[in-house]
């Protein structure tokens, strides 16, 4: 991954302006090389939060609606299953449906807000996975109307390959920290501005403990960590005076999972389970979904082999690192249209340097203001929302733990 360089889009916009740039920061990062080490490879599994309304049928229900999802998945030979309140772990092999109460469900228009967990995957394995995706999504759009609101998100959990040792290393989890950290611009600057100050996508570079820090400090407090779970709380430390903090009744410093990157699975499970980036909006077509996982994925191999290698004092760069993605979606093997799709959110991106800036000076950019039915997200969250990929991510890794039949309601 390069080191950052200066804005390259003029004030005017200008193609030429782009080009000149963006062949400049080619020179400046030649001495950099893909081959200086092998990049990190994952396994994912997605979650994708949407308003889903029935074609056929008025539900008055979510368990209602819930059943025609799973009856038309498999038919369609999907393997799916439904979750609820009083069922074992949920299988990683398949589709997961439950009903996500953080968001607003419409019953009166027979909308109701809705999480489907995919099963666990290899990001190398691209035939499988894409396929699955679209078939997925197909079924969902034949069968349902469905609807992407502020609230709603597609969040990939990602988890080391290695199935003899699925654990995090320090070397990995610091570099990826220092990546978010720096790169938190940039990333933004490819997401809709509401999924910029959503409270259950906070920024990690304006947490409780990096806010107050240039990025240069940060880098260094990173670099202090001899523990991986201590990088993992200082990424998701919460003030208790924030908005979340409030909502929750919190009194002291907590850690919480409501961040861009969420690192609390790795604090209490010894550095085994999943790193989840939270940030991007709801997908309603497989184009969308298969595009932010590319992301995801893509921009945590590149930041675990080159995150160490940042320069602290330079300014992020989003047309760069647009093209280092897109080069590690090379590399990747990434099929050529969706390579096409990532570079196009990095070319549609609308910058944010201010963010940057004011956290390097120490001004702080205040949580938002969060709404009643926001609080009672977070509250629900908390307290009674299964953590349904990690439940899969043990059955993975535990085979003894997941002894649940590929089809049915649970």
């Amino acid at each position: 991954m390069p080191h950052a360089t200066t804005p390259s889009v003029s004030s005017d916009g200008s193609a030429r302006s782009r080009l000149h740039h963006r062949n400049r920061d080619h020179r400046r990062h030649s001495l950099v090389h893909f081959e200086e080490a092998e990049p990190k490879q994952f396994r994912f599994c997605a979650e994708l939060t949407l308003q889903v309304r029935s074609r056929r049928a008025n539900h008055r229900s979510s368990e209602s609606l819930e059943d025609e999802i799973l009856y038309s998945l498999i038919n369609e030979g999907i393997k799916s299953q439904i979750l609820s309140d009083h069922t074992d772990a949920p299988s990683y092999k398949v589709w997961t449906i439950t009903s996500d109460h953080s968001i607003q469900s419409k019953p009166t228009e027979y909308k109701h807000a809705m999480k489907f967990v995919s099963p666990f995957f290899r990001f190398s394995s691209f035939s499988t996975w894409i396929d699955h995706f679209e078939s997925f999504m197909q079924v969902l759009n034949r069968d349902f109307e469905t609807t992407s609101t502020h609230e709603c998100s597609t969040s990939i959990h990602l988890a080391p390959l290695d199935l003899d040792h699925p654990k995090w290393s320090r070397s990995d989890m610091r570099a990826l920290s220092k990546s978010i950290l720096y790169f938190e611009s940039c990333l933004d600057a490819v997401m809709p501005l509401y999924r910029r100050t959503s409270v259950f996508a906070k920024s990690n570079r304006n947490n409780r403990q990096m806010g107050n820090l240039t990025m240069a400090e940060c880098f260094s407090y990173l670099d202090s960590l001899s523990e991986r779970k201590h990088i993992a709380i200082e990424m998701v430390r919460c003030d208790p005076n924030s908005s979340t903090g409030r909502a929750l009744g919190q009194r002291s410093d907590f850690a919480h999972s409501g961040y861009r990157w969420n690192f609390l699975n790795l604090v209490h499970n010894k550095s085994r389970g999943t790193i989840e980036f939270r940030q991007p909006p709801g997908s309603t077509t497989p184009g969308e979904a298969i595009t932010w996982i590319n992301l995801a994925v893509c921009f945590a191999q590149l930041a675990c082999a080159k995150g160490d290698s940042l320069w602290p004092k330079e300014c992020p760069n989003v047309q760069t690192l647009g093209d280092w993605v897109h080069r590690e979606a090379v590399r990747a093997s990434v099929p050529s249209e969706h390579r096409r799709r990532l570079r196009q959110l990095f070319d549609d991106a609308m910058p944010t340097v201010s963010d940057s800036k004011k956290a390097d000076l120490g001004l702080i950019t205040a949580e938002p203001p969060i709404t009643v039915h926001d609080k009672h997200g977070l509250i629900w969250r908390e307290k009674g929302e299964r953590n349904v990929a990690m439940e899969k991510f043990w059955g993975f890794y535990v085979p003894a733990l997941n002894r649940l039949g590929d089809s049915s309601r649970l």
